[in-house]
């Protein structure tokens, strides 16, 4: 497999995270102080409130971005056994948007929509939860969050799409949902996508039907306006030691059955 990183863009939202969690320190720091002088208590509610929202913001993406290993460096690892024709590019400027994890195949272009929470995470008619109480919702509140996967994943399948079409091509398009966290306890009804564990992602793929119309040199072309920009890495994912994933029952299309997945 081949990965292609915008370095460039990783090291920006890292000092963008460290701003982000000084102010909101910074904020919370002040508004101790304003809260002497009576007079001016409103405003340190508000530098309060105002603080513990940034701070929380920037230590989610300060973990985001300092978590060793990252979650593309966690796709690389369990991608890695995949042939040439698998090119895996993390962070690519599709548009006016970034679209954090995108594989080129044989058979098109799948969009990966990748989560690092951890625990029992279910999906009910288009509802997505992650099971426990209060107290762990209060403690996870800098972590990483669960949001939306489908609608994260449908907005940036069209922004793809709308990509293509403006550089004149026509490529099928994949989404999937991947949970890179070893201890995430999946229990899906009916997604709008594939939802995998990340060791599950080099079988998927293999299940992938190639495109013949999707030739080599369209590929490639693909790949280099994805890898256009500066600070790009461009290099090969070692193969050995490469683990074939557990065999489980799935449907790789847009629709699937009841999926129930124990880690």
């Amino acid at each position: 497999m081949r990965i292609v990183r915008h370095n460039a863009y990783i090291s920006a939202r890292k000092k963008r995270a460290r701003i982000l969690a000084l102010a909101g320190f910074l904020l919370l720091s002040a508004s101790l102080f304003v809260a002497w002088y009576p007079k001016y208590i409103v405003l340190a509610y508000v530098a309060m409130l105002s603080g513990f929202v940034i701070f929380n913001m920037g230590m989610q993406q300060v973990g985001k971005w300092t978590r060793n290993p990252r979650n593309d460096e966690i796709l690389d690892t369990r991608m890695k056994g995949l042939s040439d024709r698998v090119t895996l590019v993390h962070y690519a400027a599709v548009g006016k948007h970034r679209i954090e994890h995108i594989a080129v195949h044989p058979g098109g272009v799948a969009v990966l929509t990748a989560r690092e929470v951890d625990g029992a995470i279910s999906r009910r008619k288009g509802t997505w939860r992650r099971k426990g109480g209060a107290f762990r919702r209060l403690f996870s509140f800098s972590g990483p969050q669960l949001g939306n996967p489908d609608f994260e994943t449908e907005e940036n399948l069209k922004r793809v799409q709308a990509w293509l079409s403006e550089n004149q091509m026509e490529v099928d398009l994949q989404g999937a949902v991947v949970f890179v966290h070893p201890k995430t306890e999946l229990d899906i009804e009916d997604p709008e996508f594939p939802v995998l564990h990340a060791e599950e992602l080099p079988e998927f793929f293999r299940d992938l039907p190639a495109d013949p119309t999707f030739d080599p040199e369209e590929r490639e072309r693909v790949i280099e306006l994805l890898a256009a920009g500066e600070g790009v890495q461009t290099d090969k994912a070692a193969a050995s030691g490469a683990r074939r994933p557990r065999p489980v029952k799935r449907v790789a299309g847009p629709k699937q059955k009841k999926q129930q997945v124990a880690r």
